[in-house]
């Protein structure tokens, strides 16, 4: 179950701290802000499910924060309670003004509070519910040139077998270096570059729709070219959070294909993704990496708690690391392992056919839908 969390904004360091305990008791997720334009910076970095938002703050009020919030594309949609020792009715109609959802006025009991905040919760839920259909995974490696996109081109492909009557669309979210084209045979690649070509504000969900391609199998594909990184127009956060919301709104499961970088438009698509698949190599060194990742997940307000993780073995070993180590190291779930199969893979690339579909009951179809099964139970 996903850990919802709250940003909460005073420069009253006391305040901070006993709000903080008496979300935290309730098993929410605390992100801290002393100022405005603190609070402005961890809003669009976080992306919390709520905000709890003092009116009186040296730098900015309240007002010009929450007005900022409801204009920046990313946290236009964040609940705001405004908690604050501002009484009258014209402060109460200024915060509502400002983009304010509810406004609580201190001192107040800690039931009500709660009471309050898990009503915005439960009514962001029920919006997004009406609005947002899609399961969002991000397939994420720790060392390039593993198989990342070998098992999600494979997971995508088997999903749609085994789910025939879902929406599922593979995402390239990558500005260049693509190969999913390649693996399915598919030459309109290039997409997602098409799309960044055009002004931010021009982007609807009918010109994201059609630079998807549909292949043989029903699944849908937003290709990115195989042209090394950096030769075209960049990708960013704002385009990531944009292309997404309207893959969110037409499909069950979307799949991310990210590249191995920890950039602003790859940390956005992990926040908004409800479960991250980290891969990794199965020796000391991929371990280590793996462990430097989900740090790094935790750092930047990722959240490794949405992180699983698949081991690809590309050779044969005499010794391999096995789940219980995984498991016990990196304090994740390890879905599985997928063998090596090198003659399965050079056949795949010789005739552009995935594996899953060259051997349906092979042991690496039966790992593929592991993942499968991992994805699809949590919905």
């Amino acid at each position: 179950m996903t850990v919802q969390q709250v940003l909460i904004v005073d420069d009253d360091v006391e305040a901070l701290r006993l709000v903080g305990i008496m979300l935290e008791r309730k098993g929410y997720a605390i992100v801290a802000a002393a100022s405005g334009r603190q609070a402005l910076e961890k809003a669009v970095e976080t992306q919390p499910d709520l905000i709890i938002l003092d009116v009186m703050m040296p730098d900015m009020d309240g007002y010009q924060v929450a007005g900022q919030l409801r204009r920046h594309p990313t946290t236009e949609n964040i609940p705001i309670l405004m908690f604050t020792a501002k009484t009258t009715v014209n402060d109460k109609i200024a915060g509502f003004q400002a983009g304010a959802d509810d406004y609580l006025t201190k001192p107040i009991h800690p039931a009500e509070l709660i009471t309050r905040v898990e009503a915005l919760l439960q009514r962001k839920t029920r919006i997004n519910a009406d609005t947002e259909r899609g399961y969002i995974t991000g397939f994420l490696p720790t060392k390039g040139g593993i198989g990342t996109t070998t098992l999600i081109v494979n997971t995508a492909l088997e999903m749609k077998h085994m789910y025939a009557e879902k929406q599922v669309v593979l995402v390239e979210l990558r500005e260049g270096s693509g190969t999913i084209g390649i693996q399915l045979g598919i030459t309109a690649a290039g997409g997602l570059q098409k799309l960044l070509e055009r002004p931010l504000a021009s982007l609807t969900k009918d010109t994201v729709t059609e630079h998807i391609v549909r292949h043989s199998s029903g699944l849908h594909v937003l290709l990115s070219k195989i042209t090394p990184r950096g030769m075209g127009p960049q990708l960013t956060k704002d385009h990531v959070r944009t292309i997404l919301r309207y893959l969110n709104t037409d499909y069950d499961y979307i799949l991310l294909d990210l590249p191995l970088a920890m950039d602003e438009a790859t940390s956005e698509a992990l926040r908004m993704a409800h479960e991250i698949i980290v891969t990794l190599d199965p020796n000391p060194i991929g371990m280590t990496m793996a462990q430097e990742m989900l740090e790094v997940l935790d750092r930047q307000s990722i959240g490794a708690h949405k992180a699983r993780v698949v081991l690809i073995n590309r050779i044969p070993a005499i010794s391999s690391i096995n789940r219980n180590t995984v498991e016990q190291k990196l304090q994740r779930e390890m879905i599985c392992g997928i063998p090596p199969a090198p003659d399965l893979a050079h056949e795949s690339a010789q005739t552009g056919r995935p594996m899953v579909a060259i051997q349906p009951q092979g042991l690496i179809s039966q790992q593929v839908r592991l993942v499968v099964q991992s994805i699809t139970k949590t919905i």
